[in-house]
């Protein structure tokens, strides 16, 4: 289905309806095992962060989780993180799969983290994240893209430079949430050619996929989830042609914020984090494609998410996670060993049940 959101936005608009305040976001509990990791030492240091110049000219900032005494010919794996986060927040991945011997970068998407501008003039830095709400687009500004192919073709950049530095080495595509949702729309679009596999965590793949109760609110001017939630105003005046209005905000619980966290989202980069086809787009996975979902995800449902897998012609595996949610599967060293043996041999992972 081609804008979700605008059928979701016509489907809930109701004039009629009481007025009530937007709900405040619900990613769901930290399940016991989860506490237990904030609690204790949380996610590792990340490496210094890196950059790669965009066909923009851009700087797209990573970072690379070398294993030791790395030859360049064991597995590598580039993972595109979800919506508002960034790189740094999937170090416990990055860590734990470039112990079992694959490299992994790890990027900050356009508009986020390192990879953003909170002026033209400021790249690069660590400043808060800037929001005006002008539809005046420059190269990195906060949660915006140039068109909705952009960060596909920001994470082909990355690929090619994979290639380049390990032409022996085996390459996956892999991402968590909106993250997922992006490698399903680069594999929608070219294939799988030139990957060795895909590795989907609790992908957000299209707006039909969420399990959330769907909401609308302010007399029905604002409709969506209590995570992700669509300015039904904003979201006209983007179809009218102000495509860099900031049309989605994204509500995080308190326990999940991070300092760089991009709160907004314009059309272009709200529809570039999804499929373009969300009937047709499993027929493109045609090389081994591992899904994983968390047993405990306020987001996404897992039987739901089971019968997208098994539509897929290449479906290798779907693993569930025990007692995890849709953050956990990122901080999980089930989920890192797993997705290491898959990208080193995709035959050696069944479909069931693994603790994290």
């Amino acid at each position: 289905m081609r804008c979700g959101w605008v059928v979701l936005a016509c489907m809930l608009v109701s004039c009629g309806e009481p007025c009530r305040d937007a709900p405040q976001g619900d990613l769901g509990e930290p399940t016991p095992w989860e506490r237990e990791f904030v609690a204790g030492t949380g996610l590792p240091a990340s490496p210094a962060a890196e950059f790669l110049a965009a066909q923009d000219g851009l700087s797209l900032a990573y970072r690379d989780w070398t294993p030791a005494d790395w030859d360049g010919t064991g597995p590598t794996v580039l993972l595109l993180h979800g919506s508002s986060a960034y790189g740094e927040l999937y170090a416990a991945l990055g860590e734990g799969m470039a112990a079992q011997g694959v490299l992994v970068r790890i990027v900050d998407l356009r508009g986020h983290g390192l990879s953003s501008c909170v002026a033209p003039s400021e790249c690069g830095t660590r400043s808060p994240r800037v929001y005006e709400d002008d539809g005046v687009y420059w190269p990195g500004r906060p949660g915006d893209a140039l068109d909705e192919f952009q960060h596909a073709r920001d994470v082909a950049t990355h690929l090619e430079d994979m290639r380049a530095r390990w032409p022996e080495a085996r390459l996956l595509l892999m991402g968590h949430s909106s993250g997922g949702g992006l490698v399903s729309r680069v594999i929608e679009s070219g294939g799988m050619a030139g990957l060795d596999g895909a590795i989907l965590l609790a992908p957000f793949n299209h707006p039909d996929q969420p399990q959330n109760e769907l909401l609308s609110w302010d007399c029905g001017r604002g409709v969506g989830t209590a995570y992700a939630q669509v300015d039904l105003g904003a979201l006209g005046d983007a179809m009218r042609g102000n495509v860099h209005r900031y049309v989605l905000d994204l509500v995080k619980n308190e326990e999940y914020r991070a300092d760089l966290d991009t709160e907004r989202y314009t059309a272009t980069t709200m529809l570039g984090l999804s499929v373009l086809d969300a009937d047709r787009f499993h027929a493109a996975f045609r090389g081994p494609t591992l899904w994983v979902a968390g047993q405990e995800d306020a987001l996404l449902d897992v039987e739901g998410s089971r019968d997208e897998f098994e539509r897929m012609p290449g479906g290798a595996a779907f693993v569930v996670v025990s007692e995890t949610s849709h953050v956990g599967v990122t901080w999980s060293s089930g989920v890192a060993q797993v997705c290491a043996e898959f990208a080193k041999d995709p035959e050696s992972i069944a479909s069931g049940t693994i603790e994290p």
